[in-house]
């Protein structure tokens, strides 16, 4: 997978696998869990007992969407705990082998004359957050100078674009102008490996321009790949608005919409990649909601108690403590590890060799980050520009020290990102004082006192 530095002088690199496997449909499972972020129960549209069609939102109005998967009824409803450690809402549903879809999202009638609000308003109906997550008007619409659609994958374990690229070479021009014309953008590139130039030469991409991408990891995670084949910055949403120029789309998702925007059903299955140290890649598509546990039954591997299971790869991915863990929109790859292969994290010193400053993607100061998040100051990691950190775990591979950088920076990201949401304290909100100069009531109180004060004759 990777290639060590020569004689320790040259960052080492790490190959995307150059591998093709099949898809494997797996059947629908007996029952499938679908997670929501930052959710209660009285978001849902449903209950326990409630009857729920394929298709079908789950949320009250205008809180959603939150698609069900399949047809069946709601078993139960609580809270679950990510991988990522954070809390999810769960809805557990009891699901039936034929699917009945819900008929409320209609396909887009006429997609050559269909405005494009219309079409990003069909598409966050049907639950993609690839547009949505920048805003959730489809009216309102910033200017995009570049959109991307990836067939690189997000990890170098995982093969799930480039077999989607392989299989369906005939889909990608119409899902290239029509996710052209959905988000408006001024131009559009196909991002494809050189490994895959042979298939890309024979495809026709219509307006999209291709874009020859060297297969070494991180060059297919979103922000890199705006950095080199778009327009520089990844289109994201803040507190305060929206920053960038820059969409990216995986080609996996953007074939989705199309079919979305055919047929009018959402996103149903995920392709994920399976792997472990004793046998090849292996892709299967499920339903999203699949508990992990299905895809390791298929592939006939069962995880020691010394092992790991890990979700969406080696370098970015959580370790999984449950084969109940559903598959996601965003699951990528599940990989299993024995336990002679499992790396360990040492609570050691930084040595400050910068072995991790030269590798990072984006050029920050990993060592510095490290130690300032590993004891909380995060207000100084914002000044060293921790925002930027793309979490593509290269410092903690190459670090001697065996170092746990990105956990360090991860968490430090998510402190910032919960203290900008709570809500500022009164000996906060009266430090600048700027009312007080003003206020007659302030004035009348300063004057009294001042009387009080005074010197007796």
């Amino acid at each position: 997978m990777g290639l060590r530095s020569f004689f320790g002088i040259l960052p080492p690199k790490l190959f995307y696998k150059d591998v093709s496997a099949p898809v494997e449909l797996l059947p629908v499972p007996e029952k499938i869990t679908l997670l929501w972020y930052r959710r209660t129960p009285s978001d849902l549209a449903v209950g326990v007992g409630t009857e729920v069609e394929t298709g079908q939102d789950l949320a009250r109005n205008g809180r959603g969407p939150f698609v069900s998967t399949v047809t069946g009824h709601v078993d139960e409803v609580n809270t679950f705990l990510g991988v990522d450690s954070r809390e999810y809402l769960a809805v557990q549903i009891s699901a039936d082998q034929k699917d009945n879809f819900d008929p409320s999202l209609p396909a887009v009638e006429d997609l050559s004359e269909a405005k494009p609000e219309t079409l990003r308003a069909s598409v966050n109906r049907a639950g993609f957050t690839a547009l949505k997550s920048i805003i959730r008007d489809p009216r309102v619409w910033p200017a995009i100078d570049a959109l991307i659609i990836s067939v690189l994958d997000l990890d170098p374990l995982s093969i799930v674009n480039q077999q989607i690229f392989r299989d369906n070479t005939d889909q990608v021009q119409a899902a290239v102008e029509l996710l052209a014309r959905t988000t408006e953008a001024s131009r559009c590139v196909l991002a494809v490996p050189d490994n895959l130039a042979g298939i890309a030469s024979k495809v026709s991409t219509g307006a999209a321009t291709v874009a020859m991408v060297p297969p070494v990891y991180p060059n297919g995670l979103p922000e890199i790949l705006a950095k080199n084949c778009g327009a520089g910055l990844l289109m994201k949403t803040y507190d305060t608005g929206f920053a960038g120029n820059t969409v990216v789309v995986s080609l996996e998702h953007a074939l989705a919409m199309v079919s979305s925007l055919q047929t009018g059903r959402p996103m149903l299955e995920k392709t994920v990649t399976f792997s472990s140290g004793k046998g090849e890649l292996q892709n299967f598509r499920v339903r999203i909601g699949t508990p992990v546990g299905e895809i390791l039954k298929r592939a006939s591997v069962n995880p020691q108690p010394k092992g790991k299971l890990i979700l969406n790869g080696t370098m970015r991915g959580y370790a999984c403590f449950s084969d109940e863990q559903p598959i996601t929109a965003t699951t990528e790859s599940v990989h299993v590890q024995e336990p002679s292969e499992v790396f360990f994290f040492q609570n050691t010193q930084c040595t400050n060799c910068g072995k991790c400053n030269a590798i990072c993607p984006v050029d920050l100061e990993v060592n510095l980050l490290g130690r300032l998040s590993e004891y909380g100051i995060y207000d100084k990691c914002r000044g060293l520009g921790i925002e930027n950190c793309v979490e593509c775990g290269l410092c903690g591979y190459v670090c001697p020290a065996s170092r746990p950088l990105v956990q360090f920076l991860t968490r430090a990201k998510q402190g910032l990102s919960e203290e900008a949401q709570e809500p500022a304290g009164m000996e906060e909100a009266l430090e600048c004082n700027a009312c007080g100069p003003v206020c007659p009531a302030i004035r009348l109180f300063d004057t009294e006192s001042d009387k009080e004060d005074s010197p007796k004759a």
